[in-house]
């Protein structure tokens, strides 16, 4: 057993510079003060420096990748986009007497910083991270409502987790702030801070939610592109949605696909909204590789931005439309619509399917002389007003 475990100590050292500096705390405060000294001195300098990175909690900035629900920080997803009006963040350790006032701080200054980017009227705070809240949190948070709503601005909570709402509600705070204002996902937040904002407009200064029709509201998804690397380990997610949708984009989609030398290995689809209506919204998502085995790499960054360039001419008509891929014969609903013109579509771009990986529950539509089926799940929506879902690039 050596005396000096060198080794370690360059181990340390290439791995995190902190710890490195422990160890040759420990490993001084030893050799000149004694082995309880020593010791002692390290455990210490640890605590502070544990202290200090509990009081100064990371604040991550949330932005939603276009075609999902998914909200992620902006500093690990490129592709994402601000929801107009909206403000999210994640709150990254539990909140007390030593942090209350710099998460405060870090929140007014971002918000701040954002202004001019994407004006916000809804800060929305997600919670996951959050397993304890003391007294002085819980004042903080008040002091932080009461701040936003003289600017009319309101604040959300959501993902709480169940001992901090105790205290919440203990402290008065649920009481004071609204019920209404905390929910079980950021999603479910920023659909409701888009209707409030939609009704608070609609009645000419209405600056709160009791009595407002929102449940008469629903929210209607845009157009739009949404590709990801980081959602799937293997394969890049690119989402489209699509209002209206006709068999030529469908064609023209996988043509897209085709000339970036993108394979599809799985692919399914979603109605978002009545889908026995003609032409309803649907929601694409398709796992593309660089080739067909399935260790074949996922696309770069820069495909991947101009596929997403390319994909939104075609979402949004700007490219020169291609012979109908065939009449379906009979009226048809936006799904089955959906359904008939894809697979049609996918007979004429079959080498874009990588076959062997294609996962059977997800993906049916592989070009058949008898017929082809796909995957497709339905998510009803039901309102008397329609909403766009925007977004701030």
């Amino acid at each position: 057993m050596e005396l000096i475990a060198y080794d370690e100590a360059i181990h340390l050292f290439k791995l995190k510079r902190e710890d490195f500096m422990l160890w040759m705390v420990a490993f001084l405060g030893t050799l000149i003060l004694g082995v309880l000294m020593g010791i002692s001195l390290a455990v210490g300098l640890s605590l502070i420096i544990v202290i200090y990175q509990s009081a100064r909690p990371q604040i991550a900035i949330l932005w939603r990748i276009p075609g999902t629900n998914i909200y992620r920080n902006m500093k690990q997803e490129g592709s994402g986009a601000f929801i107009s009006s909206v403000f999210i963040c994640r709150i990254g350790s539990s909140m007390y007497f030593a942090n209350a006032a710099y998460i405060k701080e870090m929140i007014l200054t971002y918000v701040s910083e954002l202004e001019d980017i994407n004006k916000t009227r809804y800060v929305v705070l997600e919670m996951t991270s959050v397993v304890t809240i003391d007294s002085t949190a819980v004042h903080m948070l008040l002091d932080l409502v009461q701040d936003f709503r003289t600017r009319n601005m309101q604040v959300a909570f959501c993902m709480v987790e169940r001992s901090c709402l105790k205290t919440m509600r203990k402290a008065g705070l649920e009481a004071k702030i609204g019920d209404q204002w905390f929910f079980p996902t950021v999603h479910d937040a920023v659909l409701f801070c888009l209707k409030h904002d939609h009704v608070v407009r609609t009645k000419k200064g209405a600056i709160s939610s009791e009595g407002l029709d929102i449940e008469d509201i629903s929210i209607s998804p845009s157009n739009e592109v949404g590709i990801s690397n980081d959602t799937n380990d293997s394969c890049t997610v690119v989402y489209v949605t699509i209002n209206q949708e006709t068999p030529t984009t469908i064609n023209e989609m996988l043509s897209v696909f085709k000339k970036h030398g993108a394979v599809i290995h799985r692919a399914f689809y979603d109605a978002l909204d009545d889908a026995d209506q003609s032409g309803g919204t649907i929601k694409h998502t398709y796992f593309l590789k660089r080739g067909r085995r399935p260790e074949d790499a996922k696309l770069r960054d820069e495909e991947i931005q101009v596929l997403k360039s390319n994909l939104e001419d075609v979402i949004h008509g700007r490219v020169s439309k291609e012979p109908s891929i065939g009449n379906l014969g009979r009226t048809t609903s936006g799904i089955e619509h959906t359904s008939v013109a894809l697979a049609q579509a996918l007979s004429g771009h079959a080498n874009l399917l990588a076959g062997t990986d294609m996962a059977e529950k997800d993906m049916e539509a592989c070009y058949k002389s008898s017929g082809v089926g796909m995957s497709k799940r339905k998510s009803p929506m039901s309102g008397a007003a329609a909403m766009s879902f925007c977004s701030v690039s």
